[in-house]
């Protein structure tokens, strides 16, 4: 199938500003999405901040009141280490009225298994710290650490495993290293804390957010603070994220895990915070790790927006950038092919036929080919113009030249016209002179069958014919000038012979100097 010029022009570019458009496009949309992504990130980091900096101002607030519930945890720890020197019993202490006494403190003994043997809070009492296979985890060896001790200790705000509730525990040993007597005072009510609740900051931060599921502060031992469970239990962190929970309490980095929530993917974020008090000494309750539940909903949902809008102006720019290849094709499809063309007959023009010519000899060169030209000329074509008027001969040309275009078997074959009758073929790729001499003689032959013009059979009436000139390169000649000069001097033994047929170059031609 043969296009018009103006249709590959069109075609070429618009499909250049196509792939420009669409490039440009892809790219602004890849930024557009890094802007985003990057945009949800800093926001996430800010929320991030935020909870920390909650955390943070509720330990500090604490800390204004740990100096004086210190020594009353310390005075009350002295008073149970001489009562346990006096009644080792521990099983037959009314432990009611010692909270009572100690002014609402719950009193925990523990023993060497971790386990609280008794307690004024019912609900702890069988509570073991161990791990489920029984092993000694983080907490658990820590508290085996206090019990081989001789040490008064004080934790940082912690919750109760049973109840919930936000105490702050007390622990010291009793000489005999048999329990581990612990106090527990609760600051849920504390006023302080109140004023810095931040688990109101983190539930204010949920309905802020949207792509935040939830957020929750654990200990290192995996135990939530301020949440409980339905059973009213402490909320523990869930087991298919306790490797990379306790990995980010070890490393002490943050850590990042997929998962699903209610069905729904979700990222599970993991940061690691410890509280900053005036000593140098890290207690265990002061170390915190924050549970940060994200999804990508919103985010997915402004992209999927983002890209309806791209296909949009992808498709309009397109649109525009084809419209606007047509109006350029047709301003300038005009004088481009009037340059390489002849106008009379849309075969190539002479300053075409001679820089294919130059290209396909040099071509052929480098592989050892060989260019073939045939050079054509009308017999008695003067004889139609004066017959019929040149309109006639003119529609006679464009006969020719569309006959002599689909006699050549090789669609990457030149055909030109050089004026007047006068016509060149250029075979790229010719095996030898038989097979030039073939397509010579069909092109002979198609020109011989019938033109009919306004009813008259021109080839009949006029007797036109066709006159080929044949010279291959590099068997007659090295350049293009010296191919011509070979099938012009062809051409002219042709048309010396009788006409209607063709000739092929040979060395005794260069003597014949007189045209026909």
């Amino acid at each position: 199938m043969q296009f018009s010029f103006r249709t590959k022009l069109m075609a070429i570019m618009g499909i250049f500003s196509i792939v420009l458009t669409i490039s440009v496009t892809l790219v602004n949309q890849h930024r557009w999405e890094q802007h985003l992504t990057a945009s949800y990130l800093r926001e996430s980091l800010l929320v991030e901040d935020v909870v920390i900096t909650a955390v943070s101002n509720a330990d500090k607030a604490l800390q204004i009141l740990d100096k004086s519930i210190e020594m009353k945890m310390r005075e009350f720890s002295d008073q149970l280490l001489a009562k346990y020197e006096k009644e080792p019993y521990v099983e037959f202490w009314n432990y009611q009225a010692l909270k009572k006494k100690f002014e609402g403190m719950d009193i925990y003994i523990i023993d060497d298994t971790q386990t609280v043997l008794y307690s004024s809070y019912s609900g702890d009492i069988g509570l073991s710290f161990r791990e489920k296979d029984g092993s000694r985890g983080v907490f658990a060896q820590l508290l085996q650490d206090r019990l081989n001790g001789n040490r008064f200790v004080v934790d940082g705000l912690d919750q109760e495993s049973n109840s919930g509730k936000l105490k702050k525990y007390s622990y010291v040993p009793t000489p005999d290293h048999k329990y581990l007597l612990e106090l527990g005072l609760d600051q849920g009510d504390n006023p302080i804390f109140r004023s810095f609740n931040f688990l109101e900051i983190s539930s204010k931060l949920m309905k802020k957010y949207s792509y935040i599921n939830n957020i929750t502060v654990f200990t290192p031992s995996g135990k939530s603070i301020g949440k409980t469970g339905e059973d009213g239990r402490s909320i523990l962190v869930s087991d298919e994220n306790s490797a990379v929970f306790y990995k980010t309490f070890h490393e002490w980095t943050v850590q990042e895990v997929t998962g699903t929530l209610n069905g729904a993917p979700v990222t599970y974020r993991y940061v690691p915070y410890r509280v900053e008090f005036d000593t140098e000494e890290i207690k265990f309750t002061n170390q915190r790790i924050i549970e940060i539940v994200y999804n990508n909903d919103e985010l997915y949902k402004q992209l999927r927006e983002n890209n309806q809008v791209f296909i949009l102006q992808t498709l309009a720019t397109i649109a525009c950038a084809l419209l606007i290849s047509y109006l350029i094709s047709r301003l300038v499809a005009r004088p481009i092919y009037l340059a390489s063309h002849d106008v009379l007959t849309g075969l190539s023009n002479r300053a075409v036929f001679e820089k294919a010519l130059h290209s396909s000899i040099n071509k052929n060169k480098k592989t050892d080919g060989k260019t073939g030209l045939l050079h054509i000329d009308l017999d008695n074509f003067k004889q139609v113009n004066d017959t019929f008027g040149h309109d006639a001969g003119d529609v006679f040309l464009k006969e020719v030249s569309r006959r002599i275009r689909t006699a050549v078997p090789n669609p990457a074959d030149i055909t030109a016209r050089l004026g007047g009758d006068e016509f060149v073929v250029i075979l790229n790729q010719v095996t030898d002179v038989e097979a030039a001499e073939e397509i010579a003689l069909h092109i002979i032959q198609e020109l011989r069958q019938p033109i009919e013009i306004n009813g008259v059979d021109v080839v009949r009436e006029c007797n036109t014919t066709a006159s080929i000139g044949i010279a291959l390169a590099p068997d007659h000649a090295q350049d293009a000038d010296d191919l011509y000069y070979c099938a012009d001097r062809a051409l002219y033994h042709a048309k010396h012979n009788g006409k209607n047929t063709c000739s092929v170059y040979h060395e005794s031609l260069k003597k014949q100097t007189t045209a026909v």
